[in-house]
């Protein structure tokens, strides 16, 4: 029932794109607002489905509006080569208070427009909350010199992720 009700709320939030740069920032700002001061703890993890740790309410706002982003991004192809617009997203993904809600502002970079953005979210790759879609980002960038970096993600635990990082490390040959 809770996870119908925030797909619900997701799909009704991300419906409407945003149109200029400056609503694109505005969300960035209005993301990093719902941060905690402090780094979270893990959550128990739930008994439904697959066992994953609990979400924060404040994961749950952030990341729809990292897909509005995205979605506008995807629509307006001119702002995904805007670097003002590209810096600010990786602000987010930089802030880690803001755990698993920062997935869809990596998504938001995954392209190639912003691949100079790389070097900045290759870190995270080590980053539990974001790792498989730093390993989505960089493929789509085409940025194929963290192969080191990647590899760990070979024995991670989730099943997506194992197949990202086999795939990154099969084109980094």
């Amino acid at each position: 029932m809770v996870l119908s009700l925030t797909c619900q709320t997701i799909n009704r939030d991300v419906g409407q794109k945003m149109k200029t740069g400056d609503d694109i920032l505005a969300a960035c700002d209005k993301a990093e607002g719902l941060a905690p001061d402090r780094y979270p703890p893990t959550l128990p993890a739930k008994k439904e489905p697959l066992g994953a740790p609990d979400w924060y309410p404040f994961e749950h706002e952030a990341w729809p509006i990292g897909e509005k982003i995205r979605q506008s991004l995807a629509a307006a192809p001119r702002l995904k080569k805007d670097e003002a617009i590209q810096e600010r997203i990786v602000r987010v993904i930089e802030n880690r208070n803001l755990r698993r809600g920062r997935q869809s502002f990596v998504m938001a970079l995954a392209h190639s427009a912003a691949a100079k953005m790389k070097v900045r979210i290759a870190p995270f790759l080590s980053d539990p909350d974001i790792d498989g879609h730093v390993v989505d980002a960089l493929l789509k960038m085409r940025a194929f010199e963290f192969a080191a970096e990647v590899r760990p993600l070979l024995e991670s635990d989730r099943t997506w992720i194992r197949k990202k990082a086999k795939q990154y490390l099969e084109r980094a040959k």
